[in-house]
């Protein structure tokens, strides 16, 4: 996508050597970083210090996408060079798929393939100057078809092309990254050089349809050590009667097999719609689990269920001590459908996603012992009530959330939080501050994709240990990661 982008500001104080003419020289330089094309009066002044207006014209630009008629000088040259007095050249020729006009100063055409930072120089010249234009561009990597954007500086690449719903992953230590398969119960690896393992890792009798499945999904922290691999699915408990509960797996792994089939956690409160999903580890080896309302907001209120709840064990499926509330997994409650959670890298706080009816979702602060009040006829102010960081108007129903660590070029997006929407189909990046992060400052979009049925819908998303992100759709994996960790040097 091609944007242009008009800056002004004054230049003080600037001295040159005039042109031969007597007019005065100016410089255009056009760079492009990373597939972000900015063109600015560089030089431009009397013999004498003169103040002026310096105009900086940006324009994104990336392989495959085509350039239509784009003009490299500011409107008052661009007369000049539309004149039939002027000549223009470029020296060396622009990339392949680049068509100068050597009347106009114009490009058009389609470069296919990425370039790196090249310098060219264009002489404008006619009976009454010389003017010359260094132009220093790059073309960023083309975008995956089902990308409609993509911020500047940045690549995307498929990882599994026709994926089967991989509605959570998680990657390990060694590179290898495990996806679970909403409907089938079925849990995949990609190898790092030899891709998709054609046998699943695990193959689970699951109970499908609308939001049951296999709907959470993580690696234990020590996962070098232990091999443990822990899921949170929906079963049947009584085929007769169409019953339904959730319970909390776990797995060990060997030799990309999964063995010892474990149910740490059963009788979890389940139904077709609203069972929640995330489950993640806080910095003590806990296990947090977000579950949804299962379509009975009462439930959201009632002591002693888990619906509505973010719950919290032990990694072995037992209630630790310090939770609110002595023998009870419960840690917040009055929640709809948490599907998305996220552990901050530094406080160890806990953030999840609520899904609101028809509007107002919410990016909540989970403190122990906190009501979101989902549930309740009369909501109740004071100490107890949860606190609500970012509240939709509309509904853009987040499916992850992710806080990055800012490696692998994403320095600017240190510890700020990652979230993908379903209704909008759009990775947003939410920049917090203050010391616990809960202050919020602005969201940014920082990739779209194209609308196409559900195929484009984001549902997941994961750092890896080179910071480089994963990001599914209902039928694809992409990596994501930025230009200069593309180009530097592998570490292998």
């Amino acid at each position: 996508m091609t944007r242009a982008i008009d800056q002004r500001f004054p230049v003080k104080d600037c001295c040159c050597q005039p042109s031969s003419a007597g007019t005065r020289g100016r410089m255009y330089i056009l760079v492009a970083t990373a597939g972000l094309w900015a063109l600015s009066i560089a030089g431009g002044c009397d013999s004498k210090p003169a103040q002026q207006e310096v105009f900086h014209h940006t324009v994104a630009l990336r392989a495959n996408e085509s350039i239509n008629a784009l003009p490299l000088l500011d409107s008052s040259n661009q007369v000049r060079a539309d004149s039939t007095n002027t000549v223009l050249h470029v020296d060396p020729a622009l990339p392949a798929g680049m068509e100068f006009d050597q009347q106009t100063g114009r490009v058009t055409g389609t470069v296919t393939l990425p370039v790196g930072i090249s310098q060219h120089t264009i002489v404008l010249q006619n009976n009454a100057s010389q003017l010359e234009f260094v132009i220093s561009l790059s073309v960023d990597h083309a975008l995956p078809d089902a990308f409609s954007s993509l911020l500047p500086g940045y690549s995307a690449e498929l990882i599994v092309a026709n994926a089967d719903i991989p509605v959570r992953m998680a990657i390990a230590p060694d590179g290898r990254l495990f996806y679970a398969e909403l409907q089938t119960g079925h849990i995949r690896i990609v190898h790092p050089d030899a891709g998709l393992d054609a046998a699943p890792f695990a193959a689970l009798d699951v109970a499908t349809g609308n939001e049951k499945g296999i709907i959470g999904f993580a690696l234990d922290p020590q996962f070098n050590d232990n091999g443990y691999v822990y899921v949170h699915a929906t079963v049947a408990t009584d085929p007769a009667d169409s019953g339904y509960e959730a319970e909390i797996i776990r797995l060990s792994a060997v030799n990309n097999r999964a063995v010892n089939e474990t149910t740490l956690v059963r009788h979890l409160a389940a139904a077709d719609l609203h069972n929640g999903g995330d489950i993640v580890f806080d910095q003590h080896g806990n296990l947090f689990i977000g579950r949804g309302d299962i379509t009975i907001p009462a439930l959201a209120q009632t002591p002693g269920s888990t619906a509505g709840k973010i719950l919290r064990y032990t990694r072995d499926g037992g209630i630790p001590a310090d939770n609110p509330y002595p023998g009870d997994p419960e840690w917040a409650r009055g929640l709809r459908n948490t599907f998305a959670l996220a552990v901050h890298p530094v406080t160890g706080d806990l953030f999840g996603a609520d899904a609101g009816p028809n509007n107002d979702d919410k990016l909540n602060y989970l403190v122990a012992g906190k009501n979101f009040l989902w549930g309740m006829e009369n909501e109740p102010q004071g100490s107890s009530v949860g606190y609500s960081v970012r509240t939709w108007a509309d509904v853009i129903t987040p499916t992850s959330l992710l806080f990055h660590s800012g490696q692998g070029g994403f320095t600017d997006f240190k510890h700020q939080l990652f979230t993908s929407t379903y209704n909008f189909e759009d990775i947003r990046v939410i920049h917090l501050t203050g010391s616990t992060s809960t202050d919020f400052v602005r969201e940014q979009t920082f990739a779209s994709f194209h609308p196409d049925n559900f195929n484009n819908k984001p549902l997941h998303m994961i750092e890896a240990p080179d910071g480089s992100l994963y990001v599914s759709t209902f039928n694809a994996i992409y990596r994501i990661r930025a230009a200069e960790a593309t180009a530097a040097p592998s570490q292998d």
